[in-house]
């Protein structure tokens, strides 16, 4: 319970401090050091386990969000526009759900409702805390590896994540 209000904590003052000093813009960044992305084991929506490396040889959009965010929830079509595109060439997302309350009835329903075509998580504090996510929607791209090659914080417009992801799906691994 103590390391769940942390990372709510975390996330929240992450959130505040984005809207505060820069409310209309996205930061993302190539990661200083390509690193791999560390292993995380987390519940889809079945209720069925699902690892990262599940999807090695793929192209993983990692994409941290909560139902209750504005700017999740702006975020998402696109993605899903993002996904539909490229998901034939091994482009994969993964939304992990960092929502605490009603999980996974509310998650369920706000899947339907916003017509997310792919899969979804139900995240911890852990994995929160590996991937250092301070504020939502943060977002990782990983090569066909396993290594992180960018982080993007806040809403993200779908030109910058088809630029990302332009190298990416064509080099073979």
């Amino acid at each position: 319970m103590k390391l769940k209000m942390k990372w709510l904590i975390l996330i929240l003052a992450g959130l505040m401090i984005g809207t505060v000093t820069n409310p209309s813009t996205s930061y993302s960044k190539e990661v200083e050091k390509v690193r791999p992305a560390k292993e995380f084991y987390l519940k889809d929506l079945q209720s069925k386990k699902v690892s990262l490396s599940d999807f090695r040889g793929k192209v993983v959009l990692l994409n941290f969000f909560a139902t209750w965010c504005p700017p999740c929830r702006q975020e998402i079509p696109e993605l899903t526009k993002i996904y539909q595109q490229n998901k034939k060439r091994g482009l994969v997302i993964l939304g992990i759900s960092l929502d605490t309350d009603g999980v996974p009835f509310i998650l369920n329903s706000f899947v339907k409702r916003m017509k997310i075509p792919y899969p979804i998580l139900i995240g911890t504090g852990e994995v929160a805390e590996d991937y250092q996510v301070f504020g939502i929607p943060t977002t990782f791209l990983i090569d066909k590896e396993g290594k992180i090659v960018k982080r993007f914080e806040g809403v993200v417009s779908p030109i910058h994540f088809e630029n990302a992801l332009k190298n990416i799906l064509e080099t073979k691994s």
